[in-house]
Protein backbone atom coordinates (compact mmCIF):
# COMPACT_ATOMS: atom_id res chain seq x y z
CA UNK A 1 0.00 0.00 0.00
CA UNK A 2 1.29 3.42 -0.76
CA UNK A 3 1.34 6.20 1.60
CA UNK A 4 -0.35 9.53 0.61
CA UNK A 5 2.06 12.51 0.45
CA UNK A 6 2.15 15.12 3.76
CA UNK A 7 0.36 18.03 2.54
CA UNK A 8 1.97 21.28 2.69
CA UNK A 9 1.07 22.45 5.83
CA UNK A 10 2.46 19.19 7.55
CA UNK A 11 5.84 20.01 6.33
CA UNK A 12 5.51 23.51 7.20
CA UNK A 13 4.47 22.64 11.33
CA UNK A 14 7.42 20.17 11.23
CA UNK A 15 10.14 22.39 10.53
CA UNK A 16 8.70 24.87 12.94
CA UNK A 17 9.13 22.46 15.77
CA UNK A 18 11.98 21.24 14.51
CA UNK A 19 14.09 24.89 14.75
CA UNK A 20 12.53 25.48 18.37
CA UNK A 21 10.23 28.00 17.28
CA UNK A 22 7.62 28.38 20.50
CA UNK A 23 3.89 28.90 19.36
CA UNK A 24 2.21 31.86 21.10
CA UNK A 25 -0.94 31.02 23.01
CA UNK A 26 -1.12 34.20 24.28
CA UNK A 27 -0.06 33.72 27.87
CA UNK A 28 1.38 36.30 29.49
CA UNK A 29 3.91 36.79 32.49
CA UNK A 30 2.69 38.40 35.78
CA UNK A 31 2.68 41.77 35.41
CA UNK A 32 3.80 44.58 38.45
CA UNK A 33 1.52 45.02 41.40
CA UNK A 34 2.06 48.36 43.34
CA UNK A 35 0.00 49.40 46.66
CA UNK A 36 0.16 48.67 50.44
CA UNK A 37 -1.03 45.57 51.51
CA UNK A 38 -4.08 46.14 53.11
CA UNK A 39 -6.23 42.57 54.49
CA UNK A 40 -9.21 42.70 55.57
CA UNK A 41 -10.58 44.25 59.48
CA UNK A 42 -11.59 40.63 60.91
CA UNK A 43 -11.31 42.08 64.66
CA UNK A 44 -14.96 42.55 66.40
CA UNK A 45 -14.77 46.05 67.73
CA UNK A 46 -15.78 45.74 71.96
CA UNK A 47 -19.45 45.59 73.15
CA UNK A 48 -20.80 48.14 75.60
CA UNK A 49 -23.79 47.64 77.37
CA UNK A 50 -25.82 50.49 78.67
CA UNK A 51 -28.48 48.99 81.50
CA UNK A 52 -30.89 51.90 82.91
CA UNK A 53 -31.76 51.00 86.31
CA UNK A 54 -35.23 50.99 86.99
CA UNK A 55 -38.19 50.60 89.22
CA UNK A 56 -41.00 48.31 88.70
CA UNK A 57 -45.09 49.26 89.33
CA UNK A 58 -45.86 45.90 91.34
CA UNK A 59 -44.16 43.60 93.25
CA UNK A 60 -45.03 40.62 95.63
CA UNK A 61 -42.61 39.83 98.74
CA UNK A 62 -42.80 37.06 101.14
CA UNK A 63 -40.47 36.56 104.40
CA UNK A 64 -40.22 32.83 104.99
CA UNK A 65 -39.31 33.23 109.24
CA UNK A 66 -37.18 30.27 110.46
CA UNK A 67 -39.38 30.22 114.07
CA UNK A 68 -37.31 27.50 115.40
CA UNK A 69 -35.73 27.80 119.03
CA UNK A 70 -32.50 29.24 118.20
CA UNK A 71 -34.18 32.05 115.81
CA UNK A 72 -34.76 34.73 118.87
CA UNK A 73 -32.34 37.43 118.12
CA UNK A 74 -32.96 37.34 114.54
CA UNK A 75 -36.70 37.71 114.97
CA UNK A 76 -36.03 40.58 117.06
CA UNK A 77 -33.10 42.16 114.72
CA UNK A 78 -35.78 41.83 112.28
CA UNK A 79 -38.50 43.63 113.43
CA UNK A 80 -36.50 46.43 115.10
CA UNK A 81 -34.69 47.54 111.58
CA UNK A 82 -38.08 46.49 109.45
CA UNK A 83 -38.54 50.51 108.56
CA UNK A 84 -35.63 50.46 106.65
CA UNK A 85 -36.84 47.88 104.30
CA UNK A 86 -40.24 49.62 103.74
CA UNK A 87 -38.73 53.19 103.18
CA UNK A 88 -38.43 51.74 99.61
CA UNK A 89 -41.73 51.19 99.48
CA UNK A 90 -44.49 53.80 101.56
CA UNK A 91 -45.13 56.63 99.15
CA UNK A 92 -43.60 55.22 96.93
CA UNK A 93 -46.14 54.85 94.35
CA UNK A 94 -45.27 51.01 94.19
CA UNK A 95 -47.96 48.65 94.26
CA UNK A 96 -46.96 45.89 96.74
CA UNK A 97 -47.58 42.80 98.89
CA UNK A 98 -45.91 41.90 101.73
CA UNK A 99 -46.48 38.43 103.35
CA UNK A 100 -44.81 36.28 106.27
CA UNK A 101 -44.83 32.60 106.66
CA UNK A 102 -43.08 30.69 109.26
CA UNK A 103 -40.38 27.24 108.32
CA UNK A 104 -42.83 25.49 110.26
CA UNK A 105 -44.62 22.57 108.10
CA UNK A 106 -45.66 19.90 110.19
CA UNK A 107 -49.16 20.22 110.39
CA UNK A 108 -51.96 22.17 107.36
CA UNK A 109 -52.62 24.68 110.47
CA UNK A 110 -49.10 26.47 109.58
CA UNK A 111 -47.70 24.74 106.33
CA UNK A 112 -47.36 28.13 104.19
CA UNK A 113 -49.83 29.82 105.77
CA UNK A 114 -49.51 33.55 105.49
CA UNK A 115 -49.26 35.27 109.17
CA UNK A 116 -52.09 37.85 110.17
CA UNK A 117 -51.65 40.56 113.00
CA UNK A 118 -54.46 41.41 115.81
CA UNK A 119 -55.08 44.73 114.61
CA UNK A 120 -55.71 44.60 110.43
CA UNK A 121 -56.32 41.12 109.90
CA UNK A 122 -55.38 41.09 106.63
CA UNK A 123 -53.52 38.20 105.20
CA UNK A 124 -50.76 40.36 103.87
CA UNK A 125 -49.89 44.29 103.82
CA UNK A 126 -50.17 46.32 100.86
CA UNK A 127 -50.04 49.85 99.80
CA UNK A 128 -53.13 51.26 101.88
CA UNK A 129 -51.34 50.82 104.75
CA UNK A 130 -49.80 53.87 105.95
CA UNK A 131 -45.75 53.94 106.40
CA UNK A 132 -46.06 53.57 109.99
CA UNK A 133 -48.81 50.88 110.05
CA UNK A 134 -47.05 48.56 107.56
CA UNK A 135 -43.89 48.75 110.18
CA UNK A 136 -46.02 47.80 112.94
CA UNK A 137 -48.14 45.39 111.13
CA UNK A 138 -45.31 43.61 109.55
CA UNK A 139 -43.62 43.56 113.18
CA UNK A 140 -46.53 41.93 114.93
CA UNK A 141 -46.83 38.88 111.90
CA UNK A 142 -43.13 38.44 112.27
CA UNK A 143 -43.14 37.99 115.79
CA UNK A 144 -43.13 33.91 115.26
CA UNK A 145 -41.83 33.12 119.02
CA UNK A 146 -39.23 30.06 119.05
CA UNK A 147 -41.40 26.77 119.17
CA UNK A 148 -41.70 25.94 115.47
CA UNK A 149 -40.24 22.86 114.50
CA UNK A 150 -36.81 22.00 114.28
CA UNK A 151 -37.28 20.62 110.67
CA UNK A 152 -37.05 23.90 109.14
CA UNK A 153 -38.69 23.59 105.48
CA UNK A 154 -38.51 27.06 104.18
CA UNK A 155 -39.26 26.06 100.44
CA UNK A 156 -41.66 23.78 100.85
CA UNK A 157 -43.34 26.75 103.11
CA UNK A 158 -43.12 29.14 100.37
CA UNK A 159 -44.19 26.68 98.08
CA UNK A 160 -47.26 26.33 99.56
CA UNK A 161 -48.14 29.86 100.15
CA UNK A 162 -47.89 30.75 96.68
CA UNK A 163 -49.31 27.39 95.39
CA UNK A 164 -51.36 25.09 97.41
CA UNK A 165 -52.51 28.13 99.44
CA UNK A 166 -53.00 30.52 96.71
CA UNK A 167 -57.07 30.22 96.68
CA UNK A 168 -57.48 30.19 100.42
CA UNK A 169 -55.16 31.55 102.88
CA UNK A 170 -52.67 33.04 100.11
CA UNK A 171 -55.34 34.48 98.28
CA UNK A 172 -55.06 37.53 96.21
CA UNK A 173 -51.18 37.80 97.57
CA UNK A 174 -49.01 36.71 94.34
CA UNK A 175 -50.45 38.24 91.05
CA UNK A 176 -49.09 37.50 87.95
CA UNK A 177 -48.07 41.26 86.69
CA UNK A 178 -46.13 41.94 89.39
CA UNK A 179 -42.44 40.71 90.13
CA UNK A 180 -42.08 38.09 92.92
CA UNK A 181 -39.07 38.22 95.81
CA UNK A 182 -39.37 35.13 98.30
CA UNK A 183 -36.66 36.06 100.91
CA UNK A 184 -35.58 33.27 103.60
CA UNK A 185 -33.80 34.07 107.07
CA UNK A 186 -32.84 30.88 108.64
CA UNK A 187 -29.93 29.24 110.82
CA UNK A 188 -30.01 26.12 109.32
CA UNK A 189 -30.04 24.53 106.17
CA UNK A 190 -33.17 23.38 103.87
CA UNK A 191 -34.98 20.53 104.90
CA UNK A 192 -37.49 20.79 102.13
CA UNK A 193 -38.92 17.38 101.01
CA UNK A 194 -41.35 18.43 97.97
CA UNK A 195 -39.33 19.98 95.60
CA UNK A 196 -35.60 19.48 94.79
CA UNK A 197 -33.07 22.74 94.44
CA UNK A 198 -33.97 22.16 90.53
CA UNK A 199 -37.35 21.87 90.84
CA UNK A 200 -37.75 25.16 92.66
CA UNK A 201 -35.56 27.27 91.09
CA UNK A 202 -37.10 26.10 87.90
CA UNK A 203 -40.29 26.43 89.17
CA UNK A 204 -39.52 30.33 89.70
CA UNK A 205 -37.56 30.97 86.89
CA UNK A 206 -40.71 29.70 85.06
CA UNK A 207 -43.01 32.18 86.64
CA UNK A 208 -42.15 35.39 84.90
CA UNK A 209 -41.06 34.89 81.22
CA UNK A 210 -39.12 38.31 81.58
CA UNK A 211 -37.08 36.63 84.74
CA UNK A 212 -38.39 39.21 87.25
CA UNK A 213 -38.27 37.27 90.74
CA UNK A 214 -35.82 37.23 93.58
CA UNK A 215 -34.94 34.21 96.17
CA UNK A 216 -32.84 36.06 98.88
CA UNK A 217 -30.82 33.56 101.45
CA UNK A 218 -30.26 35.27 104.75
CA UNK A 219 -28.25 32.13 106.20
CA UNK A 220 -24.93 31.03 107.10
CA UNK A 221 -22.71 31.05 104.07
CA UNK A 222 -19.93 29.13 105.56
CA UNK A 223 -18.89 26.93 108.79
CA UNK A 224 -16.96 30.17 110.48
CA UNK A 225 -20.88 31.05 112.31
CA UNK A 226 -20.71 28.88 115.32
CA UNK A 227 -24.28 29.81 115.72
CA UNK A 228 -25.60 28.88 112.19
CA UNK A 229 -25.28 25.90 110.25
CA UNK A 230 -24.36 26.70 106.56
CA UNK A 231 -27.62 27.41 104.39
CA UNK A 232 -27.72 24.64 101.72
CA UNK A 233 -30.61 24.35 99.95
CA UNK A 234 -31.75 28.39 100.31
CA UNK A 235 -27.75 29.33 98.52
CA UNK A 236 -27.96 27.33 95.61
CA UNK A 237 -31.40 28.67 95.17
CA UNK A 238 -30.27 32.13 94.91
CA UNK A 239 -27.59 31.48 92.56
CA UNK A 240 -30.23 29.79 89.91
CA UNK A 241 -32.36 32.30 90.47
CA UNK A 242 -30.81 35.53 91.42
CA UNK A 243 -30.57 37.17 94.84
CA UNK A 244 -29.00 38.82 98.04
CA UNK A 245 -26.98 36.44 99.78
CA UNK A 246 -26.17 37.53 103.57
CA UNK A 247 -24.48 36.03 106.57
CA UNK A 248 -27.37 35.50 108.83
CA UNK A 249 -24.69 36.14 111.32
CA UNK A 250 -23.91 39.55 110.69
CA UNK A 251 -25.04 42.07 113.28
CA UNK A 252 -25.82 45.05 110.37
CA UNK A 253 -29.53 43.92 109.92
CA UNK A 254 -29.74 47.38 109.33
CA UNK A 255 -28.07 47.40 105.84
CA UNK A 256 -29.50 43.87 105.52
CA UNK A 257 -32.92 45.15 105.37
CA UNK A 258 -31.88 48.19 102.79
CA UNK A 259 -30.34 45.99 100.27
CA UNK A 260 -33.39 43.60 100.52
CA UNK A 261 -35.81 46.85 99.95
CA UNK A 262 -34.06 48.32 97.56
CA UNK A 263 -33.88 44.87 95.33
CA UNK A 264 -37.46 43.88 96.24
CA UNK A 265 -38.61 47.33 94.79
CA UNK A 266 -37.11 46.73 91.56
CA UNK A 267 -33.72 47.79 91.94
CA UNK A 268 -31.65 45.25 90.26
CA UNK A 269 -28.09 44.07 91.38
CA UNK A 270 -27.74 41.48 88.44
CA UNK A 271 -27.66 42.91 85.04
CA UNK A 272 -27.09 40.87 81.96
CA UNK A 273 -24.67 40.78 78.67
CA UNK A 274 -26.01 41.58 74.97
CA UNK A 275 -23.72 39.13 74.15
CA UNK A 276 -20.95 36.48 74.96
CA UNK A 277 -17.86 38.10 76.83
CA UNK A 278 -14.37 37.12 77.00
CA UNK A 279 -14.46 37.12 80.65
CA UNK A 280 -11.28 38.52 81.32
CA UNK A 281 -12.42 41.64 79.33
CA UNK A 282 -15.35 42.88 81.08
CA UNK A 283 -15.50 46.52 82.44
CA UNK A 284 -18.13 48.07 84.62
CA UNK A 285 -18.76 51.19 85.31
CA UNK A 286 -21.93 53.26 87.05
CA UNK A 287 -23.20 56.60 85.89
CA UNK A 288 -25.30 57.99 88.56
CA UNK A 289 -28.42 60.26 87.73
CA UNK A 290 -26.33 63.66 88.52
CA UNK A 291 -23.53 62.17 85.62
CA UNK A 292 -20.88 61.05 88.52
CA UNK A 293 -19.24 57.85 87.00
CA UNK A 294 -17.84 54.87 88.88
CA UNK A 295 -15.93 52.60 88.07
CA UNK A 296 -16.36 49.04 89.80
CA UNK A 297 -13.61 46.19 89.88
CA UNK A 298 -13.94 42.37 89.97
CA UNK A 299 -14.66 40.44 92.37
CA UNK A 300 -14.11 43.29 94.89
CA UNK A 301 -17.64 44.47 93.61
CA UNK A 302 -19.23 42.53 91.46
CA UNK A 303 -18.93 39.14 89.76
CA UNK A 304 -19.71 37.44 86.63
CA UNK A 305 -21.95 34.33 85.81
CA UNK A 306 -21.39 32.24 82.75
CA UNK A 307 -24.06 29.98 82.84
CA UNK A 308 -26.23 32.90 83.07
CA UNK A 309 -24.18 35.47 81.11
CA UNK A 310 -24.92 38.23 84.10
CA UNK A 311 -22.81 40.67 86.29
CA UNK A 312 -23.73 40.70 89.44
CA UNK A 313 -22.60 43.49 92.36
CA UNK A 314 -21.83 42.05 95.71
CA UNK A 315 -22.96 44.92 98.26
CA UNK A 316 -23.80 47.21 95.45
CA UNK A 317 -27.42 48.27 94.09
CA UNK A 318 -27.32 51.00 91.73
CA UNK A 319 -29.76 53.87 92.09
CA UNK A 320 -33.40 54.47 90.52
CA UNK A 321 -32.35 55.65 86.74
CA UNK A 322 -28.37 54.96 87.14
CA UNK A 323 -26.75 53.74 84.21
CA UNK A 324 -24.41 50.44 84.39
CA UNK A 325 -22.26 49.96 81.81
CA UNK A 326 -20.89 47.28 80.56
CA UNK A 327 -17.68 47.25 78.37
CA UNK A 328 -16.14 43.76 76.95
CA UNK A 329 -14.70 41.69 73.99
CA UNK A 330 -17.43 39.97 72.10
CA UNK A 331 -16.40 36.04 72.32
CA UNK A 332 -14.86 34.84 69.00
CA UNK A 333 -16.88 31.21 69.24
CA UNK A 334 -20.00 33.24 70.01
CA UNK A 335 -21.00 33.07 66.55
CA UNK A 336 -22.50 36.02 64.88
CA UNK A 337 -21.96 39.05 66.99
CA UNK A 338 -25.02 40.24 65.96
CA UNK A 339 -27.20 37.65 68.08
CA UNK A 340 -28.03 38.19 71.20
CA UNK A 341 -27.95 36.26 74.52
CA UNK A 342 -31.82 36.08 75.64
CA UNK A 343 -31.92 37.71 79.39
CA UNK A 344 -33.73 34.86 81.26
CA UNK A 345 -33.73 36.46 85.07
CA UNK A 346 -33.93 40.41 85.95
CA UNK A 347 -33.28 41.81 88.02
Amino acid sequence: MTLSSPSRLHVLLLAACASGCAIDNGLKGASEVTGAYNPPDLTVPPQEDAITQVTVPAVDVLFVIDNSCSMSEEQRALRENFAGFMGYFSGSGLDYHVGVVSTDCDSARTKGVLQQDDTHGDRYIDDSYSAADAVTSFQARANLGTSGSSDERGTDAAFAALVANATTTSAGFMRDSADLSIIVISDERNHSRDESVNEFSSWMNGLKPDGSVYFSSVVGLDDSCPTAERGSGYLEISDQVGGIEWDICSTDYASLLTELGLQAAGLKSEFFLSLVPVPDSIKVKVTAPDGTETPFAEGTDWTYSQPRNSISFTTYVPDALAVVHISYDVLSTSGDPSVSVTDTATP
